[in-house]
């Protein structure tokens, strides 16, 4: 016969271990439902508001230059989420895979650093002056180095006519390389990257794409990345904004639209390999065109553009598109969108919080969303991250 086993009296230093790797708010949500015990010995060490969040900065982002001091809030801006960061350190470059990219000067760092907020961990970046941007292509905790150094992080860099130039940096490396290039080509800003594949696609201009094979895979990588392969795309000129999203295998391309056009927004499904290169261009074809993603919400702004799905963070609704306007304008007082891809309509528009229009001193502007990999706990003895 077997024995009983009474799970209500599990140690609290055990639950304590469990929780801490859990993958989503809904898990802890359904732990802290079990029983008394459980719920008071996960409650004992509560989780941070839930994911994801919005980074604002202080001063308004433009398109070409790096960001000012930088915080998290939650979606709507009337909260914020306070993380214990490195000290030193109150500049954003981007918010890559969970991480935060940060330094100790606006544009003339002498750290760049990799920020875990879940776990603390810190990889040191070589410095850049410029630096607007810094975007990976996988998790360096998933692949740790130097079993498999099989990420590389890139860097927009502005240059002083305000066009944006990418470097490459891999562990292991003593210096950031510049982007190999086959023509000269300057271009107005790289606002997002999405890696599928061993590829980067990046948006390069209102009516230009950008494919660079990173050499990355199980053997040997090469020293640089490869000169990127360009297509026109002559469809992205009539767009608000463009990004590259990776989903489920595939790559999208999300289009936004002025609301005032018919359908403001438009997702295209590029297939596992992107788009084909046999052509110089970029065609984009009415079945390709995406109108379901389940439970799943592609968030944009800024930055990475990533997807999360509604059943794992309750925060969230599915089947929309949720977008930071990091290139709006003041008067619109609009902090965020969300776009439902069912009615292909505009379901919600989150107003600028008043306290950040009122008094200039606590303004800040969103600029793009974060969600780390896994809910952020709290300490035991203490209200920071």
């Amino acid at each position: 016969m077997a024995s009983y086993v009474d799970w209500t009296s599990l140690p609290t230093e055990l639950l304590d271990l469990v929780s801490g790797h859990l993958p989503s708010e809904r898990d802890l949500l359904h732990v802290r439902h079990v029983c008394a015990h459980w719920r008071a010995s996960i409650t004992a060490r509560p989780a941070a508001p839930f994911r994801p969040w919005v980074l604002a900065t202080r001063t308004r982002p433009d398109l070409t230059g790096p960001n000012g001091a930088y915080s998290l809030w939650l979606p709507r801006g009337v909260r914020a989420v306070a993380v214990a960061a490195p000290p030193g350190l109150p500049f954003c470059r981007g918010t890559p895979r969970g991480w935060l990219a940060l330094a100790d000067d606006k544009w003339c760092p002498t750290r760049l650093v990799l920020w875990d907020p879940r776990t603390g961990a810190e990889i040191p970046l070589p410095p850049m002056h410029n630096v607007v941007q810094v975007f990976l292509s996988g998790d360096p905790l998933a692949s740790p180095p130097p079993a498999s150094p099989g990420w590389t992080a890139v860097a927009t860099h502005v240059t002083e006519s305000m066009d944006h130039v990418l470097f490459f940096w891999r562990p292991g490396d003593a210096a950031w390389t510049p982007a190999a290039r086959t023509e000269s080509c300057n271009f107005f800003s790289t606002q997002n990257a999405a890696f599928l594949g061993g590829k980067m696609f990046c948006v390069e201009s209102a009516e230009r794409i950008a494919i660079y094979d990173l050499g990355e895979g199980a053997g040997a990588m090469a020293s640089s990345p490869s000169p990127p392969v360009h297509l026109s795309a002559a469809a992205l000129s009539k767009a608000h904004a463009a990004y590259f999203v990776a989903f489920h295998g595939d790559l999208l391309l999300v289009l936004l639209f002025r609301y005032r056009h018919p359908n403001s927004t438009r997702v295209y499904n590029l297939g596992p390999r992107g788009p084909s290169t046999r052509r110089p261009y970029l065609k984009l074809r009415k079945r390709d065109r995406v109108t379901d993603l389940g439970s799943y919400s592609l968030l944009l702004g800024r930055g990475d553009a990533f997807a999360l799905s509604a059943e794992e963070y309750p925060a969230i609704r599915g089947n929309c598109i949720y977008y930071v306007d990091h290139m709006g304008v003041r008067k619109e007082r609009r902090w965020a969108s969300v776009f439902d891809l069912k009615s292909a309509s505009v379901v919600e528009e989150i107003p600028f919080p008043p306290e950040h229009l009122e008094n200039r001193d606590e303004q800040w502007w969103p600029c793009s969303w974060f969600c780390p990999e896994k809910p952020v706990l709290l300490k035991r003895h203490g209200t920071e991250l």
